[in-house]
């Protein structure tokens, strides 16, 4: 056998996978190119959706930190008032061994100031 023959079939072959891939990259060229764009912006809708997520999370534990504040107010003020409910009830039944001291007047550091007359 020739290898001219050969050669031209080895040429032709070579030719016309390099022909139907050119033929076939040509119209999915455009489709690989928007399916890179459409994953481009799935990433970026991710890592939008990761941020938020991670804001929420962060809300989320500010409005529970803000609840438990809340909490020990409203707890700490429930106590106060039943300890003054208890401390009125003690008062008005007359207790005589409870004692009450009187309040501390405002103490003067200074006599009143006085107008003086014009002295001409």
């Amino acid at each position: 056998m020739d290898t001219q023959p050969l050669l031209a079939i080895v040429c032709a072959a070579l030719g016309g996978a390099v022909a139907g891939a050119a033929a076939c990259y040509w119209p999915l060229s455009r489709v690989i190119v928007e399916i890179r764009g459409r994953m481009e912006r799935s990433e970026q809708a991710r890592n939008g959706a990761v941020e938020r997520s991670a804001q929420a999370r962060e809300q989320i534990a500010q409005l529970n930190r803000a609840i438990t504040e809340l909490r020990r107010t409203h707890s700490t003020q429930a106590s106060l008032s039943s300890s003054r409910e208890q401390v009125e009830k003690v008062l008005a039944a007359g207790d005589e061994k409870t004692l009450v001291l009187p309040g501390r007047e405002a103490v003067q550091a200074f006599a009143d100031t006085q107008v003086m007359g014009n002295h001409t």
